[in-house]
């Protein structure tokens, strides 16, 4: 087995031989997993560990629900946070393989990356989501563009090729889509990481059970099956009004939805509680019956809130011993409110919610992209023809003709035929396999009012017909951004 250069591995087990929490998510054992954000990198990883350490002993003694923490990376300012390994192997002497490392691209190269990965099963770990990183709050697109953004794709290739023994590496997936261009990259985009080697998904969060639905119908539609895992949110009023106030990447809410949160963070304090610990518990339920196999918890920070929510979703489990059961809760809690961000509204399927299992026939919505203009229709057909082997000859070749024709920004390898002929690097996190979970509702881009290149990228291959190439062609990084 070949590893990076400068790693040495000195196999550390600390428990069973095994992968616990891999073992649970393959049998269908419904896992609570914690999400713990590595504090400053200022602060000594002893004093550090000391602080979570009760939260970490309540979820590894807690015998009603099976518990985990999932270790985040790169949440703080760039080069803020402490390393997520040290902390992790600091707080989690033993039982290693029962948690979760999240390994992230942002601002960190492939290489650097890898020696990141080499320390975590060093050390025991066995789990890792690789994710390619959010962006920096207040970026520009030009301030992202110098910046390092490794792909989660990448990372998957690089596990599935040096560390398949060792790692069981899953992905990330925003499910919360509601136009055809926004949510056909995403189950593309995820179709690609699962050939990669990612062996579960974890979701953005959100409150929308229908497009939870949507997304294990669309996997039964492919006839692949991996464990999926639903993030859920355990809101404060402060991120209540973050989220309504369209401050949250990625994270998308219907105008009914902000009115019930709005009228709720009117409530007393104690009162708001009392609705998110409710709401936490009919998702939780709804998960496990739409066949999640554990849901990740944001926002339980302090030892308490971590136990009630280990006592809230385990009584959850036990209320609701039926789908028809858990829907009559569900719809009753948000009265038939509207889940989508109107006026955007498409959902894949018909159908949804009206029972837990997969239909033996499955009804489609129609899907009406925006089509290719008279003058885009022209760029590609001229791209097509005088760009048509850019990548098999020097990328400085034909630049001006790439300027006018695709913007292109002069990187050093030339993918234009793999892309459809758009140009990666208008990306501003140079994405190339597929797109970020932050696009906004619309299909722009989460920093400017462009549109989002892989929304460009699905109406061309709605115009071409050739869909495959979104799900099928891995794009190599380039060396350096420009």
């Amino acid at each position: 087995m070949n590893y990076p250069p400068g790693i040495q591995l000195e196999m550390n087990f600390d428990g069973p031989k095994g992968n616990r929490f891999k073992e649970k998510l393959n049998n269908g054992v419904f896992q609570l997993i914690v999400e713990v954000a590595p504090p400053t990198a200022s602060i000594p990883l002893v004093d550090a560990a000391a602080r979570f350490k009760e939260i970490e002993y309540i979820v590894s003694a807690k015998q009603e629900i099976p518990a985990a923490l999932v270790f985040l990376d790169k949440t703080s300012p760039p080069d803020n946070a402490a390393d997520p390994v040290r902390f992790a192997s600091e707080l989690c002497q033993t039982d290693r393989d029962r948690h979760l490392l999240c390994v992230s691209g942002k601002n960190r190269t492939l290489s650097e990356t890898e020696k990141m990965l080499g320390h975590a099963a060093n050390e025991g770990f066995r789990n890792i989501l690789a994710v390619s990183g959010g962006s920096v709050p207040e970026d520009t697109p030009k301030k992202a563009r110098s910046r390092i953004y490794t792909e989660s794709i990448h990372i998957l290739q690089s596990i599935k090729e040096k560390f398949p023994d060792l790692l069981n590496a899953g992905c990330a997936v925003n499910p919360y889509c509601y136009i055809p261009e926004t949510v056909f990259p995403q189950y593309a985009k995820l179709a690609k990481k699962i050939s990669a080697g990612a062996a579960f998904a974890v979701t953005q969060y959100g409150w929308d059970m229908h497009k939870l639905q949507e997304l294990t119908w669309s996997l039964n539609e492919r006839e692949v099956t991996i464990p999926l895992i639903a993030r859920l949110q355990l809101l404060t009023p402060d991120k209540a009004e973050e989220i309504c106030a369209d401050k949250v990447p990625g994270v998308r809410i219907s105008p009914d939805l902000e009115v019930m949160l709005r009228r709720e963070m009117t409530h007393s304090l104690a009162q708001f509680e009392a609705a998110q610990w409710r709401r936490l518990q009919i998702h939780a339920a709804g998960a496990r019956f739409l066949g999640y196999s554990g849901i990740q918890i944001s926002g339980a920070e302090r030892p308490e809130q971590v136990n009630i929510l280990l006592n809230r979703i385990a009584e959850a489990l036990k209320e609701f011993t039926s789908f028809e059961e858990w829907i009559a809760a569900y719809n009753d809690y948000y009265a038939r409110l509207d889940m989508a961000p109107y006026p955007y509204r498409f959902y894949k399927f018909k159908n949804l919610l009206t029972s837990a299992s997969f239909p033996e026939q499955l009804e489609f919505n129609p899907a009406e992209m925006t089509e290719l203009s008279k003058t885009e229709k022209f760029k590609f057909n001229l791209s097509q023809y005088l760009l048509g082997k850019a990548h098999q000859i020097q990328a400085a070749e034909k630049r001006l003709t790439k300027k006018i024709l695709v913007s292109c920004r002069s990187c050093q390898e030339c993918r234009l035929p793999l892309t459809g002929f758009v140009c990666p690097e208008n990306c501003p996190k140079g994405f190339a396999n597929g797109p970020c979970g932050s696009t906004k509702v619309d299909g722009r881009c989460e920093m400017s009012n462009d549109e989002c290149i892989f929304s460009k990228q699905i109406r061309i291959a709605a115009h071409t017909g050739d869909y495959a190439t979104l799900e099928e062609t891995f794009i190599p990084p380039v060396a350096e951004r420009k």
